[in-house]
């Protein structure tokens, strides 16, 4: 690509030499005239060659430099790597090697790779990806423009049995899973389908790998699950929520609408709107980093309570 071609797909212009032939994109440190890097911290300016274009505001730019002219380069950044991404390569058509079951509706745009096979009872929206090795089973839906990551495996049996007399039984899960439009699930996530109605994700949401969705679960629109955490069956996130790395929430429980879950948190109730908690059992944020200080000074503490009550005996005595 050269920089017009850039500035024409991004609607912004060009500084310099448009025909400057740009075959990657690059981070500071590792720029060069073939590069094109974007700049947001005019410190950086300094330590870049001037031969390197850069995505910067136009103050950014001096005597022959090249690049694109952008007010707000970071929020750019998305869209120019999005120009360079292997997965805007269209294919389509059916590969040789693929199973496609004759009940199942492929639509003329879109593309089955190879090994691939397509069962029926499952709808996945136009602009969807779905990379190698990903298992969408019966009853699930995914909206549009969602990417399901390697591995990911949405619509397993949720973890449901119960104790009798006679032993531990099996309760058959008879849901699904619906996905809403622009959502991102991660590598060897699992979200389990529910068992009468649907597991809901929400649109916007964006879950990382390692994730496990229980049965029955709504996630809300627009909320961030970070790889490790676990959501137990039946729990409710609202909007806008966001799940640190390593967090866990029990079953049956609320997350009020942007909510934040520190990392390695344990939520063992309803989690109030807007509230920041961590720890375990989850609390406020400011209170439990009172109570890591506490902790950490309790092996002082206890000399000296131990130094007092001595002397408590003393004057006893």
């Amino acid at each position: 690509m050269d920089l017009a071609f850039i500035a024409e797909k991004l609607h912004i212009n060009t500084k310099g030499n448009s025909s400057h032939e740009i075959k990657k994109i690059s981070p500071p440190e590792e720029a060069d005239e073939k590069s094109l890097c974007v700049v947001w911290d005019k410190k950086i300016i300094d330590a870049l060659d001037v031969n390197v274009p850069i995505v910067a505001p136009e103050e950014f730019f001096v005597s022959g430099r090249d690049g694109l002219i952008c007010d707000n380069p970071r929020a750019m950044l998305p869209k120019i790597l999005a120009l360079f991404s292997h997965s805007t390569q269209k294919l389509l058509g059916i590969h040789p090697s693929a199973v496609v079951s004759p009940n199942a509706e492929i639509s003329p745009g879109a593309y089955v790779g190879a090994f691939v096979f397509v069962g029926e009872g499952c709808r996945v929206g136009e602009g969807t990806t779905i990379e190698p090795n990903a298992v969408l089973l019966a009853n699930v839906k995914v909206g549009r423009n969602c990417i399901i990551h390697s591995g990911a495996v949405i619509g397993c049996d949720g973890f449901g049995f119960e104790r009798t007399p006679e032993g531990i039984v099996k309760i058959p899960q008879v849901g699904g899973v619906t996905v809403g439009d622009d959502v991102e699930i991660g590598a060897c996530t699992t979200i389990d389908r529910g068992t009468m109605s649907d597991t809901e994700i929400g649109a916007g949401t964006k879950i990382d790998n390692h994730v496990q969705v229980g049965h029955n679960v709504k996630i809300g629109r627009n909320c961030i699950i970070c790889s490790m955490s676990g959501i137990a069956g039946s729990s409710i996130i609202e909007d806008n929520v966001t799940m640190s790395v390593q967090a866990g929430i029990t079953d049956h429980v609320r997350i009020g609408k942007g909510a934040i879950i520190a990392g390695r948190t344990g939520v063992t109730n309803d989690v109030p709107a807007g509230a920041v908690v961590s720890g375990f059992p989850a609390r406020p944020h400011n209170e439990a980093k009172r109570a890591l200080v506490l902790a950490a000074d309790l092996p002082t503490l206890f000399k000296r309570m131990r130094i007092l009550e001595k002397k408590l005996d003393g004057l006893q005595q």
